[in-house]
């Protein structure tokens, strides 16, 4: 999986290389972003979903990205990727109460549709790597990365409104991979909802 995450990386890179060096044409102009770089920022609610009946309780958390536009599809269509940090996890209660955190870095890759009063929808999946998992409970910090897989992939979608260089959006994100190393068991899936701010330069 991470082979797939590495390939993907370098497919889009190859196509902003190639989107650089095509000919000045007025069609490829259409097609540039004009505002192609941004930054994004905000609180949010995950939770872990699933086989697990213990995972009963949401988790606050927060995510720090940057992201860009790869490509105008049409002029109201663009494609979008960003890199972002992404704090994780869920409460739970069992035998103790106690809760799972798990930060990733996460890779979406998605379609805007935007009016033009400056409303938006979007759709994609987002890859995932996981970068530390802890257990908390009893007041005590366990290292939680051997039973997690270090690959995530997910659906999302989302919605907001963007005006000049500032937005604000809410965006689902729904595991589809399941999170845990031990496939005979259980089988979770993460699940994130995010308010967004965004800031285009």
């Amino acid at each position: 999986m991470r082979k797939f995450l590495v390939l993907l990386c370098s497919c889009l890179i190859a196509q902003l290389l190639m989107a650089q060096i095509l000919p000045d044409t007025e069609e490829n102009r259409k097609k540039k972003c004009r505002n192609p770089f941004y930054a994004t920022i905000g609180p949010q609610l995950s939770n872990i979903n699933g086989d697990s009946e213990s995972y009963d309780e949401g988790l606050f958390g927060f995510y720090l990205g940057f992201g860009m536009c790869l490509a105008e599809l049409s002029d109201n269509f663009g494609l979008r990727t960003e890199l972002n940090y992404s704090m994780q996890g869920s409460k739970y209660s069992d035998y103790v109460s106690g809760k799972v955190m798990l930060n990733y870095i996460n890779l979406p890759i998605l379609i805007r549709g935007t009016s033009k009063s400056g409303f938006y929808g979007e759709a994609g999946v987002q890859p995932g790597i996981l970068t530390s998992a802890k257990d908390k409970y009893d007041g005590e910090t366990y290292d939680y990365k051997e039973y997690i897989n270090g690959f995530d992939f997910g659906g999302l979608l989302g919605f907001g409104y963007q005006k000049k260089k500032v937005g604000v959006g809410i965006r689902i994100a729904q595991g589809i991979s399941n999170i845990n190393k031990d496939e005979d068991e259980y089988k979770d899936r993460n699940f994130v909802a995010s308010l967004r701010t965004t800031f285009t330069f």
